[in-house]
């Protein structure tokens, strides 16, 4: 399918870079802030983000490709030209997007790495935190929902860490009182997808955070965010494989 991206890992790794500030002009038919879904799992919250919003641009991201299969099916099958994805790795998300080429960034029930103590897997980590503002436009923001009381305290403590602002929080997405989020936001939260919708029957509540970029990364702080999540430069690199589809 034309609308996704499968560079190679290993030349990324090494410091490649792959449509780093180009995706507008080679990939989309429209100059427009992208919205990013990090570890996008099937995909279906990326299609129904570029869907609903045409006038964005979307990229789901995530490392196997036969995860996103049925969001990328549904693109095709669409016609939503304004949405793609992309199979990568996320500590390396700065070898395909620019400063400023990113308006927001969703997080969707990410692992929640409970024994991560470096901050190398969490995908809240203040290291994380850091490489997204890199990439963010000014006053870009990132969203987190989640069904992990764990990564939800993680991300509310983490944010502050990386310098960025916890503009709103709920414990309860789909028990907060109406209008608690502007209209837009509550449809979007208000989407699940089928494992959400099993978490929830299983009686799981939904957590939410917005963080909000207030400036720009420090740049020392960002060289050892880079350091910690890709390694030093020039450091043997693992090898990838393409997984089976």
């Amino acid at each position: 399918m034309e609308r996704v991206h499968e560079p190679d890992l290993a030349g990324v790794a090494a410091g490649a870079t792959y449509l780093r500030g180009e995706w507008c002009e080679q990939v989309f038919a429209q100059d427009a802030p992208l919205t990013l879904e990090l570890g996008c799992g099937q995909g279906m919250f990326a299609a129904e983000l570029a869907r609903r919003f045409p006038s964005t641009n979307v990229v789901g991201v995530d490392l196997k490709g036969h995860r996103f299969w049925r969001g990328a099916k549904a693109v095709h099958v669409g016609g939503l030209l304004n949405a793609a994805f992309l199979r990568a790795r996320i500590q390396w998300l700065d070898h395909f997007f620019g400063p400023g080429e990113v308006g927001e960034v969703w997080l969707t029930f990410s692992d929640p790495q409970n024994g991560d103590k470096r901050g190398t897997k969490r995908l809240t980590s203040p290291h994380y935190l850091r490489l997204y503002q890199s990439m963010l436009r000014e006053e870009g923001v990132v969203h987190v929902k989640t069904d992990s009381p764990e990564f939800f305290e993680n991300t509310l403590r983490d944010g502050p860490l990386a310098e960025m602002v916890v503009e709103d929080s709920c414990d309860d997405v789909h028990g907060a009182e109406p209008g608690r989020f502007d209209p837009v936001l509550t449809d979007l939260l208000a989407f699940k997808t089928a494992y959400e919708q099993r978490w929830i029957d299983e009686g799981r509540s939904v957590h939410y955070v917005r963080l909000r970029r207030q400036a720009a990364v420090d740049v020392e702080q960002l060289a050892r965010a880079k350091r910690m999540l890709q390694g030093p430069p020039g450091a043997a690199r693992p090898h990838f494989t393409r997984p089976a589809r």
